[in-house]
């Protein structure tokens, strides 16, 4: 049997080393070649959106005026179907930042970043909750209300001495403990947005007059009784228009970083909210009441980006709009 030099078998597998090298580059020179012999650079893409506000609900027009396109495809951003129409229709369901881009021809590609923003709400009178309701009443009175909303289904009553609904009646009666401006708030239907509140200005109770004291000392036989002169009327004097106490938002942002710290409740601004501890308010651009506000920041660390404060001419704080940030994890 015939036996393979080392030298030969090195030989040949440096030959097919080579070799294969060498077929390699070809390929690739070869592609290489025809790609540069065809390539055609990208057309400048360009495209429009056309819209008033850019809000959620609303329609946007996009078009495309890129020249020589062939074919092209519209990614919105927010994962609905490709659109490739020249001058495409579209809406966003929700708020938020959404990444267009335009591709034309397969490989050009244009991108622009549109910011939507919440749909304006627009208020039908219809449907907001109707009530009288007197302007003063006494501790210990019964209050009677009497709802006049149309198509009212179901109702939540609130009378401005505590956080909770005090009555889902259609017609609620209601005793006060407390004197006071109160707040009182009708929801029907479920919908805050169409609640309707209105202040009661209830007053302390009224304390029995003291009888007077009959002179037993004066002798029995005494039967001449004491006459006493006649007091003209007075007048009641004109009360005084009630005022709540003033608060600045430099102060009002410090009481808030009490309540955050657990040295302060909701309670400490009932004289500036007038009792009215459930008003509406705006906290980082989404609607909650106040009492609600204070007992989330309750124990936890708080940054106050911004304050704004609107007044009545009583001082009673009317609108509060807050935006705020965590500064702790829990």
């Amino acid at each position: 049997m015939m036996k393979t030099s080392k030298n030969e078998t090195n030989y040949h597998l440096d030959k097919s080393v080579v070799l294969f090298f060498i077929i390699t580059i070809l390929v690739t020179a070869t592609v290489f070649a025809y790609k540069y012999i065809n390539y055609t650079p990208c057309e400048i893409v360009n495209f429009d959106v056309n819209a008033r506000n850019l809000r959620v609900g609303e329609i946007i027009r996009f078009k495309d005026n890129t020249q020589g396109v062939i074919e092209r495809e519209w990614d919105f951003g927010d994962s609905s179907k490709v659109d490739t129409r020249v001058s495409p229709y579209h809406t966003y369901e929700k708020p938020g930042q959404y990444i267009v881009k335009l591709k034309v021809n397969g490989r050009c590609e244009s991108i622009e970043t549109l910011t939507i923003k919440e749909k304006v709400f627009i208020l039908d009178s219809t449907k907001l909750a109707k009530f009288d309701l007197p302007k003063t009443i006494t501790v210990g009175e019964v209050l009677r209300v009497k709802d006049k909303t149309l198509n009212a289904m179901t109702w939540e009553w609130r009378f401005g001495e505590t956080a909770k609904v005090n009555s889902t009646k259609k017609n609620p009666e209601y005793i006060y403990d407390t004197s006071g401006l109160k707040t009182v708030t009708l929801v029907v239907n479920g919908d805050p947005q169409y609640g309707t509140k209105k202040k009661i200005n209830v007053l302390p109770k009224e304390k029995p007059k003291e009888k007077p004291i009959r002179d037993i000392s004066r002798p029995k036989e005494s039967t001449t009784a004491i006459k006493y002169a006649p007091t003209d009327d007075v007048k009641d004097a004109p009360k005084e228009e009630f005022k709540a106490p003033y608060i600045g938002e430099k102060q009002f942002e410090s009481k808030l970083i009490l309540v955050s710290k657990k040295k302060a409740t909701a309670k400490n601004f009932n004289d500036f909210l007038c009792g009215n501890l459930n008003l509406s308010i705006i906290v980082n651009k989404k609607r909650t009441t106040f009492i609600e506000f204070c007992e989330k920041i309750k124990g936890k660390g708080i940054k106050i980006k911004e304050l704004q404060l609107n007044h009545e001419k009583n001082n009673c704080i009317k609108n509060i709009v807050i935006k705020y940030s965590k500064t702790s994890l829990f």
